[in-house]
């Protein structure tokens, strides 16, 4: 391995040692203690970090001890209130992200597989797409219309809601992206950095919370039997999903013809321009870095757009840096400024 697989396995080992002190501090050891020599590795003029030190560490934010070098572009503490925090949530899905899309590729593929039987199948693709996407949280019976036909198996998509998730028995959905958000921490936010854009951040007030930008309140709601989007379809299908629909309706709304996720998903969006279409993939990511190393592995006989969220704009220069032959990369308001400069809308 060379010192950028090193790096990305230390941040791995990291992520996964603070997710377990926040529930088993002795499983958590041995994590931080081959952290703690890979850390020595990178960085071997410096003296060796003992584990207890690392484990304090993680409170704190990791720019102010792990070099850029390492740590990539991610920020802030992996801990909060001894409670993983956003940053180490997005760090475990984004570094582990080529075994779980083999994982989620798995489930979807059956999904796949079963629309294309169908004369439908494009429709009943598009609605289940459109299902994941609207629905962060459910009651089993909401699920019935959408994974019935399809002789999907719930428990493939959906989880049981953990109870630190819970609080005095309610759930607090975000209002972006519908998930739950973790009110344990007195300021609450959810783990998406795109909805935090949308300004999902709140403080929790007795059993409400109050959005810390415009003070309207979010009430909880029963638990009951409810279930949870499966944490790693919510990072790559719900997520992207929000920026696909977002530009999808930027487009239409300009006279645009757009197609989501077509011919049972060979590209997240196709707008036709003229006589031709052009092939869209949406991706939501903190690290840039990580990004970068998925849009280097795009084939370059599959030309296509990438499309990142505005709030992003200053990674640009660095993933275009990584593009394939074929691949271009834009922000989504400069991705609807190219569609207008090549052809006028119908």
């Amino acid at each position: 391995m060379d010192n950028t697989q090193y790096a990305q396995r230390l941040l791995s080992l990291l992520a996964q040692g603070a997710t377990l002190c926040a529930t088993d501090r002795k499983k958590a050891f041995p994590l931080l203690q081959r952290a703690s020599a890979l850390l020595w590795r990178l960085e071997p003029e410096r003296s060796p970090v003992t584990t207890m030190t690392l484990e304090r560490k993680l409170s704190l934010p990791i720019e102010q001890w792990l070099p850029e070098a390492i740590r990539a572009d991610y920020s802030g503490p992996l801990l909060c209130s001894n409670m993983a925090s956003q940053t180490c949530n997005e760090m475990m899905l984004e570094l582990n992200a080529r075994q779980l899309w083999e994982t989620i590729q798995a489930r979807v593929n059956r999904v796949k597989q079963a629309c294309r039987l169908r004369s439908d199948g494009d429709t009943f693709y598009r609605n289940f797409r459109l299902f994941l996407i609207e629905h962060g949280v459910i009651t089993p019976s909401q699920a019935r219309d959408a994974f019935v036909p399809l002789n999907l198996s719930l428990s493939d998509f959906y989880e049981p809601i953990p109870l630190h998730l819970r609080h005095n028995g309610l759930l607090y959905l975000c209002p972006e992206c519908h998930w739950p958000l973790n009110t344990q921490r007195h300021e609450v936010s959810c783990d998406s950095a795109w909805c935090r854009d949308k300004k999902s951040l709140f403080l929790r007030d007795g059993t409400r919370l109050v959005n810390r930008v415009n003070n309207s309140h979010l009430e909880g709601q029963e638990a009951q039997e409810r279930l949870m989007l499966n944490p790693a379809l919510w990072k790559f299908t719900l997520q992207p999903g929000l920026l696909e629909l977002s530009l999808a309706h930027a487009l239409t709304e300009r006279g645009y013809e757009v197609e989501l996720w077509p011919n049972v998903d060979r590209t997240d969006l196709r707008i036709r321009i003229g006589q031709s279409t052009q092939d869209i993939d949406a991706k939501v990511w903190v690290s840039a870095h990580e990004l970068a190393k998925h849009i280097e592995q795009i084939p370059s006989h599959l030309p296509r757009w990438i499309v990142i969220p505005d709030y992003q704009k200053q990674n640009i220069s660095l993933l275009r840096e990584h593009c394939p032959l074929g691949v271009r990369v834009f922000t989504q308001s400069q991705c609807v400024q190219e569609v207008q400069k090549h052809a006028s809308p119908f």
